[in-house]
């Protein structure tokens, strides 16, 4: 392209209305809370930080085009969100990626296009991507090109939140600590975001219970994420204001929290169920070799005291549960477990399809599969369906067209093999599914219009079908 119709790179700014995904999954994931500063690099017209503002974060950002005022300063997250794709000079996309990374002092979140994810029929090539009709430049990434560009510029492994969105993570604790989280598959309270509500005097002083009531939701919360009481190190300053002017130890707190918002039985589900989870966390360590699995957040060394007692037998015991993917029987019968409880349907060749959602459902050894292809790929979209084949040691994630459609289709696919440990993207593949059986229960009537489809469309008695090209 010549020099007077240069590449229009800000018209690849979009007008957001909620926040884009990669600020989406650092505060889901509690890379991004109060008390985080976020830079957000190459920023937009600023929708993302308007967001943050609003929610109390400290947010700044600079775009070239549409704040070249404002200044590249530090802060402990910095957001690269699809910039390296706009960038059609190879030189100056890394120079952006390394200085993104010289002002985050503790996570940098890196996100691009990737192939598959839209048609690129009528494109233009150029250089190492394509012109577009409204004069602007993508370069389309696979998923390892990126990692790999991520990895040889910033020197430092990056973690796979999304496919085509990176984490990379300056101290290993919160590296960590993000993949525990993230394994656990419960988001980070929303209660620092909530508006204060105004306080009522009233004439009779009302119990402790009653005057801390939020505090103790909240401490219940903390309590069901670790399955075990909280240090006051992990309860946040909101909260120890709110006890200290009732004048209500933490340590009254926690029994008054167990005597009410949080029942002995809903402890004991959350204790197991994290013990679990580490489990599964650990294992999903030693398959994927990671260097910082002997660095844990000081919050993972007290689950890990609490549930196993030491650092020793949660190895042990992770390794114990690694044996049985080895087992085809016992990840057979997980399969079939997760069929039958409704979690989960198979298909004709013994494939197990799943709602994504539903994927924190599953039975631990599955869980694991899953685990390593997020550690591949990142997460699936949270509305499409998972595919987990066995015999091929592989998963697939397949957004959907239409979510809502009886017989959904999904026009592309990420295919996660485990055992070659790569990852592919396609845009050829058709899938045609009940939606019944995956997304959800239908009633008497709408069952039988869908088999009356399915006879009609010759599909026999078939429950599921996948169809690939």
């Amino acid at each position: 392209m010549s020099a007077a119709q240069p590449v229009q790179r800000h018209r690849t700014a979009m007008v957001r209305h909620s926040m884009s995904q990669p600020m989406s999954l650092m505060v889901q994931h509690g890379v991004i809370h109060p008390g985080v500063s976020v830079f957000d690099y190459g920023c937009g017209q600023g929708d993302d930080l308007r967001a943050l503002a609003t929610a109390g974060i400290s947010a700044a950002g600079w775009d070239p085009h549409f704040c070249p005022e404002q200044s590249r300063h530090a802060a402990d997250v910095v957001n690269l969100g699809f910039v390296l794709n706009v960038i059609e000079d190879n030189t100056e996309r890394r120079e952006a990626l390394v200085t993104a990374w010289s002002l985050a002092t503790r996570a940098l979140a890196v996100s691009t296009m990737i192939v598959g994810q839209v048609p690129t029929e009528g494109l233009k090539p150029y250089r190492d991507g394509y012109l577009t009709s409204r004069g602007t430049f993508q370069k389309y990434f696979s998923v390892p090109e990126l990692r790999t560009l991520i990895s040889d510029a910033l020197g430092r492994a990056p973690v796979s939140a999304a496919p085509g969105i990176f984490f990379v993570f300056r101290a290993s604790e919160d590296e960590e600590e993000f993949l525990l989280r993230r394994r656990i598959g419960r988001r980070s309270s929303t209660l620092a975001y909530r508006a204060p509500r105004p306080r009522r005097e009233a004439q009779l002083q009302p119990a402790a219970s009653e005057r801390v009531a939020e505090a103790l939701a909240h401490l219940a919360e903390l309590t069901q994420l670790r399955g075990r009481t909280p240090v006051v190190e992990e309860v946040s300053a909101d909260v120890l204001e709110q006890l200290a002017s009732e004048r209500v130890s933490l340590s009254r707190a926690l029994d008054l929290m167990l005597d009410g918002p949080l029942s002995q039985a809903a402890f004991d589900t959350a204790a197991a169920a994290m013990r679990e989870d580490l489990l599964v966390h650990y294992a999903l360590a030693r398959i994927n070799r990671s260097s910082t699995a002997d660095r844990p957040s000081p919050a993972m060394v007290r689950d890990v005291r609490a549930h196993f007692g030491s650092q020793r037998e949660v190895m042990a015991a992770a390794m114990d549960y690694l044996m049985a993917l080895a087992d085809e029987q016992k990840v057979g019968g997980a399969m079939l477990e997760a069929a039958a409880s409704g979690v989960a349907a198979r298909d004709q060749k013994g494939r197990l399809l799943l709602d994504a959602r539903a994927s924190e459902a599953l039975p631990g050894v599955l869980r694991v599969y899953l685990g390593c292809a997020t550690y591949l790929a990142g997460e699936p979209d949270p509305d499409g369906l998972i595919r987990i084949d066995s015999q091929q040691r592989s998963v697939t994630y397949l957004p959907l067209d239409d979510r809502k459609a009886t017989f959904p289709s999904s026009s592309s696919a990420t295919v996660v093999d485990l055992k070659r440990q790569t990852v592919r993207a396609h845009d050829t593949r058709r899938m045609l599914i009940a939606r019944s059986q995956v997304l959800g229960k239908a009633t008497r009537a709408q069952r039988e219009a869908e088999a009356t489809l399915r006879r009609g469309r010759e599909l026999g008695e078939a429950v599921l079908m996948i169809r690939t090209d």
